[in-house]
């Protein structure tokens, strides 16, 4: 394949050039590593009970261990293709800086602090109201839909998930 070819070759999923997803897998394969070896750690200091084999930690281990070695692998692949370079242009200080005053990523955080909120409030609060809040503030927040609708969907799927986990489930809501 020429050199030409394989630039202007596109991505099935993302529609973007491959090459401009070298620098998006490589930092993928090192934060999937870091993780990989976060939950290595943890599973390593679960109680071991009689042996390692049948004690709680061994599956997450196993689980560990994969994800460090799909995380180097991707690194490295994604690094044949340039795509250290790339991770540290994309990186570096005044992108970063374009990035964070980004529109987006404001909206993005507005929507992450809602999640972090609702998660921290929900074992105080009662799940329907909470949730009714919750979903009134972000679909509102992000122009989901006509006011209407949203007014709708965000009673119902509260008091429906309720209904359904409370009395067909027989699961306690927070």
């Amino acid at each position: 394949m020429s050199e030409h070819a394989q630039e202007t070759q596109k991505n099935t999923v993302t529609g973007l050039p491959a090459s401009k997803l070298a620098g998006a897998d490589f930092i993928t394969g090192v934060l999937l590593a870091l993780f990989g070896g976060a939950f290595l750690t943890g599973a390593l200091n679960m109680r071991v009970y009689q042996n390692f084999l049948i004690s709680p930690g061994f599956f997450p281990a196993i689980l560990g261990v994969l994800f460090i070695l799909f995380g180097i692998f991707l690194a490295y692949t994604s690094s044949l293709r340039g795509g250290c370079a790339d991770a540290l242009r994309v990186l570096s200080p005044a992108s970063l800086k374009k990035s964070f005053t980004s529109p987006v990523f404001k909206k993005g955080g507005v929507v992450f602090l809602l999640i972090l909120s609702y998660v921290a409030l929900l074992g105080t609060t009662d799940f329907v109201y909470l949730s009714i809040a919750y979903l009134l503030l972000t679909f509102f927040f992000l122009k989901a839909a006509r006011w209407y609708w949203i007014i709708s969907i965000a009673i119902a799927a509260p008091v429906i998930v309720q209904y359904v986990f409370t009395q067909i489930f027989r699961i306690p809501m927070p």
